[in-house]
């Protein structure tokens, strides 16, 4: 994904899938669309950066770096997570991307969190300003910035002869009618030795010195000290809302951190008396608002992750409870979604999901028990 720094939920859990089927019960789950397998497989690994900057003003000669990035598909398949740690000049990058396929638009989509950013996770520039494509060798993003002039420029990024055991990544930017100056190019060797499925986030949080970033926020690291951890889970839908009959489930909650910590991911599937489901919800710290900020992805709706869920959601965590609310529209009424996670214990946890009239009774939908020492995904 973009560096943007070389340039001078649960969200809903379960639930949120059942909401954006209008309350309707569990059911089957569909397959990941052919092109969000085809980028999987090419970039699917662990792989080891030589990051080559271009000489500029401030370094004549260029400068050589070093780095590590790892893609792997999110819970289903339905999304495609890169995380990567850099050793900038400027310090050290943590970074987590989230790409997607919508199969309305035909087109894939994506998302850029990093320690760099004052919001941490960009969802303005992934709804304006991001275009994707894939044609089978190559994988391009275009990027359009505005300056607070603004003046835009243009970021234009490709990963290109892509093997098995290698590829290579350039990064250019420019005006948007004029030509783009090469700022870096990578070259990566695809990682052999085992490694723990945590390395990216163990390197980019263990060199604190080396980096000019800040800390995540003390609110997020509350947040991931109380969850993180792979949780087996069952469930207990009430008659009505979610469930016209009720129902029980069962399923696993892979709580983990992005790269550097400014990330809390939940990676969940669930089965069903209906089918299985799968959903990824990131959860992060906005500087900007001094709030606690989420998003959802699941197999339930055509574009995988959906960006009302973050822009109709508010987030607290008081060091005891985790509250998700979450506003939408159904049957031409005003819903709200009432989500707690309470009890949370270091081998526990009761999770709770609500749901009826803005204003009004909410009803209980569902009771999810979670169990340290799930597997994880």
């Amino acid at each position: 994904m973009k560096k943007s720094f070389i340039i001078p939920l649960c969200l809903l859990s379960v639930c949120g899938i059942t909401i954006a089927a209008n309350a309707q019960s569990l059911t089957s789950a569909p397959q990941p669309s052919a092109e969000i397998v085809g980028l999987t497989k090419a970039l699917e690994g662990e792989w080891s950066l030589n990051v080559r900057f271009d000489p500029d003003p401030a370094a004549p000669n260029g400068l050589v770096k070093t780095g590590e990035e790892t893609w792997r598909p999110g819970p289903g398949g339905f999304t495609l997570l890169e995380e990567e740690h850099l050793r900038m000049p400027e310090g050290d990058l943590s970074l987590l991307g989230l790409v997607w396929w919508n199969t309305e638009t035909k087109s894939f989509h994506g998302m850029e969190c990093q320690n760099r950013l004052p919001y941490t996770c960009d969802v303005k520039g992934a709804l304006n300003d991001i275009t994707m494509s894939w044609d089978g060798k190559q994988f391009v993003i275009d990027e359009i910035e505005t300056s607070e002039t603004g003046k835009k420029s243009g970021w234009h990024e490709v990963w290109s002869d892509i093997t098995p055991t290698s590829f290579v990544q350039t990064g250019e930017y420019g005006d948007l009618r004029g030509p783009r100056k090469r700022l870096f190019t990578i070259h990566a060797s695809r990682v052999t030795t085992a490694r723990s499925k945590y390395h990216i986030q163990a390197a980019s949080s263990g060199d604190q010195t080396s980096s000019s970033a800040a800390d995540p926020a003390p609110e997020l690291q509350s947040l991931e000290k109380a969850l993180t951890g792979n949780w087996s889970t069952s469930y207990d839908f009430a008659p009505g809302g979610l469930s016209p009959n009720g129902g029980t489930g069962t399923g696993e909650e892979n709580w983990r951190t992005g790269p550097g910590g400014y990330v809390l991911m939940e990676e969940e599937h669930v089965r069903g008396s209906g089918g299985e489901m799968f959903l990824i919800a990131l959860h992060w710290w906005d500087k900007t608002t001094k709030s606690l900020r989420g998003m959802l992805c699941n197999n339930s709706g055509p574009a995988a992750c959906d960006f009302n869920t973050y822009s109709n959601s508010s987030l607290n965590w008081d060091g005891k409870q985790l509250t998700i609310d979450m506003k939408f529209p159904q049957k031409g009424k005003k819903m709200i979604w009432h989500e707690v996670w309470s009890g949370i214990t270091a081998a526990s946890f009761t999770q709770t999901g609500e749901m009826g009239e803005l204003g009004g009774p909410l009803k209980r939908a569902v009771t999810i028990r979670g169990n340290k020492g799930g597997d994880a995904h």
